[in-house]
């Protein structure tokens, strides 16, 4: 009795407390890596999302505003946007009262007869009486009289054409051909006229007066020019109409093409290409109208000022529509909302790029996937299913059963610790109860394993806690990972610990940098100079570059002959002024790093050459990289870097009576030449 109560309950009491505590502490680390989890998705989601919102936001503001060019230009460049950029399918603009811009229809009816002024009318109807009895001499001289007081351009228009068909009863062909044309300018695209505007009879009654004179190059030319009118300008006309001039049109043409040039040729087939593109632009005005319409009316009358860029998913028929919608800021715009209708699968696809470019970037397992089916990995390589998810914010209304996932990368920290502790504390439990059996003696020695246990795992805790609380720097990131047990196999392992060998000798010849260029400024740098051998000094810098930029692309193509002679420097100040110029080197070329490092030398100088073929350097900044903490900067390419490298490059070559020389061209690369004496006598002493 005395056993059991003094050991068999306490102990039991205090496995099931030790229990207890394993199991809150396994939920609470599970909650805290949830949690940065969660707060990493929640930023990859961000950044996904804000790549495709850039993408779209620069779509619609690459839009032509309408009005600024002429009609056909504005449609065609509208079409451009369509046909050279895979998300988009369609585009749509409205004005601020809610009235389409594009895409365009035939009208709904027909325009009537504008009115003419009394005077215009006046003049008209005595040239019309003139026309009847015959007269049309005299018919001319009064529509003449009318054009002298003639108060707006339909009146204008109206006479001139009257005088032109006078012209051609008389058989005065080129005078009738010049007012034909005058009508046409004047008319400028807006269709004045009755239910046959001007324009159309000039461009007909121009090509049946080409014809007639004998110049068959010059009618194809005025037919193709009628023709492309018609078709960029449907919008203003009736259908029946529409189709009439240009089934003659295409008959005459066709008719004439066989002794057409080769660039008229060429012209009717771009021709034909814009006639099917305008078709193609009705059908689309036909669904818009039954589908879009009142949505995006309702969302510009609601949109109350808010110019966000704004995504719907809208049923039309059986097919779901992708589309994004913004109303414009800038009040001097006609148009007051413009929206594109886009490619589901391009979204889609364009979503996983950018999930797996910030993947590759952060290296976080972060994937796309199908909430509603079997998980699209982002990888060959995926396996296991998502952590934890997240939505893509405003993006989500496209793709509603889209979501990011975040994986664990297939064994995470706390699993396999608590899996090792928990194994530990059942096979204690185990064991207390066989204790019990066998003696005292056992259950002392569980018991001080216990206590030992305990020690390890508050060790363990604060030493989890101790890397919590620190930096969050390269070097104890990996240095965390060793010492958690996140990294089992061994060749990783072994990249781990050259990873942070590398970090340490970066860390070692920054602090270098910064201490020399401090001392070198504060005058107080002693380079102790003295004969040295410059082969066996360049092969161990680049012994140490290669270990400081562990990198698969990075190669130093070395042309350092071993029978130069000794000269009188300094070792250390040689040392950091080449390992500037490579680490210079590398950080301004591309991803294939190729360096070329390499000695010469004539009676009185000693030349060290770093060449790359990476961006270059303007001839405007030659001088300034050389200046303290100026950094040149590059459009699309941030490079780390401090900006004092090339300073203190400068410094020592100047220190050894020497100079720096550099020879670059944007986009072929650059060369630095540090130059010094063979046997610098002019300063004996150590230089300050």
């Amino acid at each position: 009795m005395i056993f059991i109560l003094a050991v068999l309950f306490p102990s039991l009491i205090l496995s099931y407390i030790g229990l207890h505590s394993v199991r809150q502490e396994q939920i609470r680390q599970e909650s805290a890596y949830l949690q940065a989890l969660e707060h990493s998705l929640a930023l990859a989601a961000s950044r996904v999302e804000s790549e495709m919102e850039d993408r779209l936001q620069t779509i619609l503001n690459n839009l032509p505003v309408y009005g600024m060019m002429p009609g056909g230009s504005f449609v065609l460049q509208l079409r451009s946007v369509v046909n050279y950029s895979p998300l988009v399918e369609e585009v749509f603009l409205l004005d601020r009262d809610a009235r389409i811009l594009y895409p365009r229809k035939f009208p709904d009816r027909q325009t009537g007869w504008q009115q003419l002024s009394e005077q215009d009318q006046y003049y008209f109807s005595l040239g019309v009486a003139y026309e009847a009895r015959d007269m049309p001499e005299e018919a001319i001289r009064q529509y003449r009289m009318g054009l002298g007081a003639a108060g707006c351009d339909l009146g204008t228009m109206t006479l001139i054409n009257a005088i032109a068909r006078c012209h051609l009863k008389l058989n005065q062909y080129r005078q009738a051909r010049s007012n034909f044309r005058e009508v046409i300018n004047l008319d400028r695209g807006r269709f004045l006229g009755g239910e046959v505007p001007f324009v159309l009879l000039a461009y007909h009654q121009l090509c049946g007066i080409e014809s007639s004179m004998n110049s068959p190059a010059e009618a194809l030319d005025l037919r193709l020019d009628f023709f492309e009118f018609l078709v960029n300008n449907f919008q203003y006309l009736q259908k029946a109409q529409h189709d009439f001039y240009i089934s003659g049109l295409r008959e005459q043409i066709e008719a004439a093409l066989a002794g057409a040039s080769q660039e008229q040729a060429g012209r009717h087939k771009n021709i034909i290409e814009m006639k099917r593109a305008a078709e193609a632009e009705r059908a689309f005005r036909n669904f818009f109208d039954k589908y879009l319409l009142s949505v995006s009316g309702n969302f510009l009358q609601l949109s109350g000022g808010d110019t966000e860029l704004n995504y719907f998913r809208i049923q039309a028929g059986e097919h779901q529509l992708l589309v994004a919608m913004k109303v414009s800021a800038d009040e001097l715009r006609p148009e007051g909302l413009r929206g594109i209708v886009l490619d589901e699968e391009k979204v889609i696809s364009t979503l996983f790029e950018a999930a797996e470019s910030y993947a590759a970037r952060s290296g976080l397992d972060v994937f796309l996937f199908h909430s509603e089916g079997n998980f699209q990995e982002l990888s060959e390589n995926q396996e296991n299913p998502p952590v934890t998810s997240a939505g893509l914010g405003e993006v989500q209304n496209l793709l509603p059963f889209f979501r990011l996932g975040i994986d664990s990368g297939g064994g995470t920290a706390f699993g396999d610790i608590q899996k090792r502790t928990l194994a530990l504390y059942y096979s204690v439990f185990a064991a207390i109860i066989g204790v019990t059996f066998f003696g005292i003696v056992f259950i002392f020695r569980d018991i001080y394993r216990e206590r030992q246990f305990s020690q390890l795992r508050s060790s363990f805790i604060s030493n989890v806690s101790h890397e919590i609380k620190t930096p969050v720097t390269t070097l104890k990131v990996l240095a965390g990972n060793l010492a958690e047990g996140l990294i089992h196999k061994p060749d990783r392992k072994h990249i781990y610990y050259r990873l942070i060998t590398r970090e340490a000798e970066k860390l070692s010849y920054l602090t270098e940098n910064i201490l020399d260029f401090s001392s070198v400024e504060a005058r107080q740098k002693v380079y102790r100079k003295e004969m040295i051998n410059l082969y066996d000094l360049l092969q161990e810098v680049v012994r140490r570059f290669y270990l400081m930029h562990q990198e698969k692309k990075l190669v130093i193509h070395k042309s350092i002959p071993s029978n130069h002679p000794e000269v009188r420097a300094s070792a250390e100040g040689i040392e950091q002024a080449v390992l500037n110029l490579l680490d210079n080197a590398v950080k301004y070329s591309g991803e294939e790093k190729n360096i070329w490092l390499s000695l010469s030398h004539n009676h009185n100088e000693v030349t060290i050459s770093v060449m790359d073929k990476g961006i270059g350097i303007a001839r405007t900044e030659r001088q300034k990289v050389f200046e303290k903490f100026y950094r040149v900067q590059h459009k699309g390419q941030h490079v780390p870097g401090s900006g004092i490298g090339l300073s203190l490059v400068r410094e020592i070559a100047q220190l050894h009576n020497g100079r720096v020389e550099l020879e670059s061209e944007p986009g072929k690369g650059s060369k630095f030449s540090l130059i010094i004496p063979v046997n610098d006598e002019k300063d004996p002493a150590d230089r300050r």
